[in-house]
């Protein structure tokens, strides 16, 4: 009954329409008395569903007494329309039997909507229409024998028809609904895989880049930071490769979701050509950014995807640029109230793409050719990832190319102008931190990121040692990991901040995972900020001093 109410609703509109016209044509042309009972008839009906539909349209169960009322209130409505068949039928004119045939078989037709939702329905709607149809034909007539036996069978012709028709869509009705509930349950596998490849693959990896970037504020000798930043660089391009495979994934769910914030563009931007800038000279390429004086240092954005974005473009220009020039121009112009449309475009003098495949070079796992692919390494997603980003951003990447002269891309997004300046805050000072994880190696990684920089760290291994540090000492702020065994970082936080006393202290969650399912979990929960694995120093250290700072104000 949810079914049928969810597809009848939206087209109320039109069946009042036809009820309405229904009544006026036969009020003007056949009866005006017929025409005004059946008009009020008809719509008692359509309140009837409206009034029966209710707990279907607020979305609530539906009891045994609610069903019962709603098929009386569908039957009522089909039998005022079977009583206009009638009322045509008996006039006894040509043409207005004619009418009452074409009413009955309509109601035939409109049967088959009810197939594979409601067999009550169907067989009230179908069965009271064919009943009447042989009816007509057969008994209220008075035609010859002869003739009512031609209109009989002429009618069993049609209800046999829209029977097999009906049985039809049924069939088909059934396997799409089993389609959708198979696609529906591969897709929560597929998530559910995303989140668990995720969370495994981004645990080592925390340790591996967590423990270079620690390295490499020691002392090194020249050759060790070489071998440092190489192991950096390396963790680094296979975090890029699972970031590209799970945003792909995310984007095809669509589960992936802009979140801007105010940021200074013109130092993102910077930023991103900075990292590229050693690969570039290692080839011999000089990579040039030219900011236009329009582009106001402060704007909302997401500064995530635009990073992405941008370190996509520009790195394909450094990798397809040998001896050459990179070009990075950044403008904006008026887009609508309160907002700008920025453009970036990335040129190059590099070897250029033929036409036949910039034509596809935004399809995803396409690269320009086995080669390439083997030379360069990647995913062929970039791209893809990239236009879809930009988007979803309310702007567009666009490509023009010339085989041995370079190449041009053009990203644009809409930005928001920001709404005030937030006061700048004063240095963090050393805290005491809690820092949970199951993985002795995550631990160890954030301890050797944060003690040099004066904070006092204390550890525990799940949920529950968490709570018993809590209990045994004061800390300024906790770092917990989302999944954990015996008591996870959200079951951990939840007994928390049922606690008064620690209510108020920030938690930051830990996690291996992107799904936004989790996310709305530890918010939920009582997180108060997200860190993803591998984790980057300046993020850590950011994020703490940002909560700390909110902790104090209030």
């Amino acid at each position: 009954m949810t079914s049928v109410t969810a597809r009848s609703l939206p087209t109320l509109g039109v069946r009042l329409a036809i009820c309405a016209a229904t009544a006026l044509v036969y009020a003007l042309a056949v009866d005006m008395r017929g025409g005004l009972l059946w008009g009020l008839a008809v719509a008692t009906a359509e309140a009837g569903v409206w009034v029966c539909s209710r707990p279907q349209r607020d979305e609530r169960p539906v009891g045994a007494a609610q069903r019962m009322a709603y098929v009386a209130a569908v039957t009522w409505m089909n039998v005022v329309w079977w009583s206009l068949a009638i009322m045509l039928w008996r006039r006894e004119t040509p043409a207005l039997r004619l009418a009452a045939f074409c009413v009955v078989s309509s109601f035939l037709v409109h049967a088959q909507a009810f197939t594979a939702r409601s067999k009550t329905l169907l067989l009230i709607i179908g069965g009271g229409s064919s009943t009447l149809l042989l009816l007509l034909c057969g008994v209220f007539n008075d035609f010859p024998l002869s003739q009512r036996v031609a209109l009989c069978a002429s009618a069993i012709i049609l209800i046999t028809y829209t029977a097999k028709a009906a049985q039809t869509n049924g069939q088909q009705g059934r396997a799409l609904e089993r389609a959708k509930s198979e696609a529906e349950a591969a897709s929560q596998a597929k998530s559910e895989f995303l989140a668990l490849m995720s969370h495994e693959l981004r645990t080592p990896l925390n340790g591996m880049l967590g423990l270079s970037q620690a390295l490499k504020l020691g002392r090194l000798a020249a050759e060790q930071r070489d071998q440092v930043e190489l192991l950096e660089e390396s963790g680094r391009t296979l975090m890029g490769l699972l970031n590209d495979v799970l945003d792909f994934a995310k984007i095809e769910a669509g589960k992936l979701e802009i979140a801007p914030i105010a940021g200074d563009l013109r130092q993102l931007v910077d930023r991103v050509v900075r990292i590229n800038e050693p690969q570039a000279r290692e080839k011999g390429t000089t990579i040039t950014l030219r900011v236009d004086d329009s582009v106001p240092a402060e704007l909302v954005f997401d500064p995530l995807r635009v990073r992405q974005c941008l370190a996509n473009l520009i790195s394909n220009a450094v990798k397809f640029t040998p001896f050459g020039q990179i070009l990075v121009r950044v403008a904006c112009e008026p887009a609508e109230a309160d907002r700008l449309r920025i453009k970036v475009s990335v040129a190059d003098t590099g070897i250029g793409i033929r036409p036949d495949v910039l034509e596809r070079l935004f399809t995803p796992f396409v690269q320009a050719d086995a080669a390439t692919a083997r030379r360069t390494g990647g995913t062929g997603l970039g791209l893809n990832i990239t236009r879809r980003l930009a988007q979803m951003m309310g702007g567009a990447v666009t490509a023009r190319s010339e085989v041995g002269k370079g190449s041009t891309f053009v990203l644009t997004f809409l930005c928001d102008l920001p709404v005030a300046k937030l006061a700048e805050a004063e240095p963090v000072s050393p805290l005491r931190l809690l820092v949970v994880d199951d993985y002795p190696i995550n631990r160890k990684v954030i301890e050797r990121m944060l003690t040099p920089l004066g904070y006092e760290v204390a550890e525990a291994g799940d949920g529950e040692g968490a709570i018993e540090a809590l209990g045994q000492g004061d800390f300024d702020m906790m770092l917990i990991d989302f999944n954990m065994p015996r008591m996870s970082g959200l079951e951990a936080t939840r007994r928390i901040r049922a606690e008064r006393r620690w209510d108020k202290m920030p938690i930051i969650c830990l996690t291996a995972g992107v799904m936004d399912d989790e996310r709305s979990e530890a918010l939920s929960a009582g997180m108060d900020a997200f860190i993803e694995k591998p984790i980057e120093m300046a993020t850590l250290v950011s994020t703490i001093g940002r909560l700390n700072r909110r902790a104090a104000a209030g």
